[in-house]
């Protein structure tokens, strides 16, 4: 083959034709990187949406747990969430429980300060003197058993519960649901977020232990006796009676 051959027309098209292709499929190669790469994002939201709607899922079988706990046993109960954590158990007591909003320990408030103490001391030394009877505080402890066990709710974060004995939401410590052995629950709704901008509410109605999903976030209705829905009522009622059988 001459050398006049290598720089030929035909030659020089063919190598032109060589490079096309190799850019040809390098874009295609990069188109597609792009798309996987997009795909990836769109399906680590939507694992993370899941994972969130699972999440919820779980508290609100917890709640529906300490609502049945609580019936069955007679034993007043409360549903415990690490504020800014992801841990959820229950706890139950054999004494009367009374919830007191102005009573931070009474009330289950587990955050409680040293001048919230030295306050509440006093306020019992004066009833004491002046001799106002006053529920004794219950003793509450998580129950024996693997079935009681700590659960923790993986990617997610507790960050706000409302609750009737709470004036403001709680963001810190250990926050509380109670149950009661009647057959109802404090009105609740605890937020749940998942690490992006997302968050899921579980909300507990107090007049059956019902809980109910929302996948955005909302606070605590008001609370109004007329308004209460007869199908929690009957629901309450019903479940009084399968335990008492």
């Amino acid at each position: 083959m001459s050398p006049a051959d290598h720089g030929s027309p035909t030659r020089r098209a063919a190598r032109s034709r060589s490079r096309g292709f190799t850019l040809l499929e390098m874009m295609i190669v990069v188109l597609l990187a792009g798309l996987m790469a997009s795909s990836a994002v769109v399906g680590f939201g939507a694992t993370r949406r899941g994972r969130l709607r699972a999440g919820a899922a779980r508290v609100a079988a917890a709640m529906r747990f300490a609502y049945v706990h609580s019936l069955t046993t007679g034993r007043a109960t409360r549903l415990v969430f690490s504020m800014g954590g992801n841990r959820v158990w229950i706890e139950d007591t054999e004494d009367a429980h009374v919830l007191d909003p102005n009573d931070p320990l009474r009330a289950g408030g587990a955050t409680v300060d040293a001048e919230q103490i030295e306050a509440i001391a006093r306020r019992e030394a004066e009833a004491q003197i002046n001799l106002r009877p006053r529920a004794p505080r219950a003793e509450f402890a998580r129950p024996q058993g693997n079935r009681y066990r700590v659960r923790e709710l993986e990617g997610i974060e507790f960050t706000r519960l409302y609750s009737s004995h709470e004036s403001e939401p709680r963001e810190t410590g250990d926050g509380h649901i109670y149950f009661f052995t009647g057959g109802s629950a404090e009105p609740a709704v605890v937020h749940l977020h998942g690490g992006n901008d997302e968050t899921f509410s579980v909300m507990l109605h107090g007049a059956s232990g019902r809980p109910e999903i929302f996948d955005h976030a909302i606070e605590l209705p008001s609370i109004d006796e007329s308004s209460t829905d007869e199908r929690d009522v009957d629901l309450r009622d019903q479940r009084i009676r399968e335990a008492e059988q």
